[in-house]
């Protein structure tokens, strides 16, 4: 099943990474839009789970950074598990 990525970029070291993952559910992507638009704008964030838009990134070395939400990338490999 196609999921959707939930993508950062750290602004110290400029690695982009994915910190979690949606699952494969039909439907999903309205969902995760509705998500993205409420963790934007500040509407309602105790009633739902939703990305962080910052994040602390260990870059390596003793080295931390800040990585920002960049949104959802849509992943079209196949699941495994």
């Amino acid at each position: 099943m196609k999921r959707l990525d939930a993508m950062y970029k750290c602004r110290l070291c400029g690695k982009e990474y994915v910190e979690c993952s949606t699952g494969g559910e039909k439907g999903n992507q309205q969902f995760v839009m509705g998500i993205m638009y409420r963790a934007v704008s500040q509407k309602k964030p105790e009633e739902v789970m939703e990305p962080t838009l910052y994040e602390c990134h260990f870059c390596g070395g003793g080295n931390y950074g800040v990585a920002d939400f960049l949104g959802f990338k849509l992943n079209d490999k196949e699941d495994t598990e």
